[in-house]
């Protein structure tokens, strides 16, 4: 499951029992502290998007990395 982008314009994943960060550059690192359940109470899905795949919703939420190296002010 896919959540929504973060206060710093992170991505929270929710995989299984583990939830990742992952930034527009595309790193990404498990994130221990933040629990299922935490997850899901900070997560709302206003319009209910879901998508095929991971990569797919990457892409298409514009975290795939394609802004990797650029900083924006």
């Amino acid at each position: 499951m896919l959540g929504l982008p973060v206060r710093r314009d992170w991505l929270l994943i929710n995989h299984g029992r583990n939830v990742w960060v992952r930034c527009r550059c595309g790193n990404q690192w498990l994130e221990p502290e933040i629990s299922r359940a935490d997850f899901d109470a900070m997560i709302a899905i206003p319009d209910g998007t879901t998508y095929p795949s991971v990569e797919q919703g990457l892409i298409a939420l514009g975290f795939d990395g394609a802004f990797a190296g650029i900083y924006l002010e």
